[in-house]
């Protein structure tokens, strides 16, 4: 496979971490926070799908899971509290826990897991995509990051809101994803 290829592949990878990271960032994370999140991703960008081409096709017969379901529910999830707490005022307040860092790259890494099945077939070094990966997802989660804090600081808490239903319309597409697929 080649670099460009690798590079395509990265990119539409990344493009559920930097709309959710544009979420995230309308809650005016710290930059430090904001820094260890992207890297916490970019992280989970490497190793899944590392482990997704380690388990392969044997996972995937015993556990049943389909990523966009999933995710769907991790961005439901999210939008929920998103709203709940722009209802309340309390978007200043936000902190994102390890906990919630971890759920978060895990839930914008699923897809790079199920790449990893692929990376099988490719042939050439097994680091190589995860390493280009790793760094596109790093990228676009601290733009998405930035790009929603710039926007928070242009409309206020209504850029909350804005995050919550960006998350809503992820969650409805990967539901609708898996209910077609």
């Amino acid at each position: 496979m080649n670099l460009f290829v690798i590079f395509l592949i990265a990119i539409s990878l990344s493009m559920d971490a930097f709309s959710l990271a544009l979420s995230f960032g309308t809650i005016s994370l710290e930059a430090k926070t904001s820094l260890f999140l992207s890297s916490v991703v970019g992280i989970f960008h490497f190793f899944m799908p590392i482990l997704g081409s380690l388990f392969g096709l044997l996972f995937v017969m015993h556990c049943h899971v389909d990523a966009h379901f999933l995710s769907g529910i991790i961005f439901l999830y999210i939008a929920v509290l998103m709203f709940k707490d722009y209802r309340e005022g309390d978007e200043e307040n936000f902190k994102l826990s390890l906990l919630g860092i971890i759920i978060f790259a895990f839930g914008v890494s699923l897809d790079s897991f199920g790449v990893g099945f692929a990376l099988n077939s490719f042939g050439g070094s097994r680091f190589v995509a995860p390493a280009v990966f790793s760094l596109v997802s790093f990228s676009f989660t601290f733009a998405g990051l930035t790009l929603g804090r710039k926007l928070n600081s242009l409309i206020g808490s209504y850029s909350v809101l804005f995050g919550a239903l960006i998350m809503t319309i992820l969650a409805i597409l990967n539901f609708i994803h898996f209910a077609f697929h």
